[in-house]
């Protein structure tokens, strides 16, 4: 039966057609926290790496991280293999262009960006704790208690995406849903809904 014929069939019979995927590109800054957690993500949740592609592009600044995933779009745009969405994961990290670059990605359709501020690590322990606490860097951040007590040892760059993280992804983007530091919560709900298609 061709495949013409097979669509009509299901069709009449009610079958639904999955449909496929989204691209998705997820461009992160510098550090190999990010593009660990999310590639762990990606795997835990058993997305195809065909249509979630995880650049860490080692951009230092988020309005250069922009452009650089501006280039990158257009360019697989070019090759006939467009993304429906592109997100930029930034740190605030006392950059100056920050929230200019926020507001920059929000205009530009197809583009979001996923911040933190001050740093990604933050998102790390709302898997843990529920707290809007204003941190000014990492360091400070690195020096809390709280964060202590569930990393302690922490170093950047480190494979920190375990089960113990996995199992509180629920957790950490309840706790982010009232939380003006971080927005990581909808990358990771949208890749969460990608696969529950």
């Amino acid at each position: 039966m061709g495949r013409r014929n097979l669509k009509e069939k299901n069709h009449r019979q009610g079958i639904g057609i999955r449909q496929p995927y989204d691209r998705v590109l997820v461009v992160c800054e510098g550090s190999k926290t990010e593009i660990n957690y999310f590639n762990s993500l990606v795997d835990s949740l058993k997305l195809s790496t065909v249509n979630i592609q995880i650049l860490d592009i080692k951009q230092t600044t988020p309005d250069s991280l922009f452009r650089k995933a501006k280039e990158l779009s257009q360019y697989a745009k070019k090759e006939g293999n467009f993304y429906n969405k592109v997100y930029c994961v930034f740190d605030k990290d006392g950059h100056t262009k920050y929230s200019e670059t926020k507001d920059n990605i929000g205009q530009t359709k197809g583009f979001y960006a996923a911040y933190s501020e001050p740093c990604f690590e933050y998102w790390l322990l709302l898997h843990y704790e529920d707290t809007t606490k204003p941190f000014i860097c990492f360091d400070e951040l690195r020096k809390d208690k709280k964060f202590r007590k569930h990393f302690p040892g922490y170093q950047k760059n480190q494979d920190i995406f375990t089960e113990r993280l996995q199992d509180k992804i629920e957790t950490a983007c309840q706790n982010a849903k009232n939380n003006p530091h971080t927005n990581i919560n909808e990358l990771v709900e949208y890749l969460q809904n990608i696969k529950n298609r």
